[in-house]
């Protein structure tokens, strides 16, 4: 009689499970030049979008900072900790969806820094 809490013993190949430092050399590779349909990495595309919702975020907290509080009706801490996680939640979904436009010229700026300093401009004295 087997025991009901214990486990099916199932047969593992080792070799299957274990991968070389060589396969995980070439799969770090592959997802660094790992590239979307733009041509740009999507790591920096999900940055250039966060930190275009931390933006939003913030200026959705000082847009409701300038709100006057009549303190008839206060919810206190609580209220301010909900305004701020819904704000937050705000943020992230007009990022995600279509933004303001922040994550696109941000990943522009990214994808093609610019020869500005090198070309041109020097002064000689």
């Amino acid at each position: 009689m087997t025991d009901p809490l214990s486990l099916p013993k199932i047969p593992v190949n080792l070799s299957d499970i274990l991968y070389s430092s060589e396969q995980i050399q070439r799969a770090a590779i592959s997802k660094r030049n790992r590239k979307d349909e733009n041509g740009t990495d999507p790591e920096v595309r999900e940055a250039c979008v966060q930190m275009e919702s931390l933006f939003i975020h913030h200026l959705l907290k000082e847009m409701r900072a300038t709100i006057h509080k009549s303190g008839f009706i206060s919810g206190g801490r609580a209220e301010e900790i909900y305004t701020s996680m819904l704000d937050a939640e705000i943020a992230v979904n007009i990022s995600k969806t279509r933004g303001i436009g922040l994550a696109e010229m941000l990943q522009h700026q990214l994808s093609h820094p610019s020869t500005r300093g090198e070309s041109g401009n020097s002064e000689s004295a």
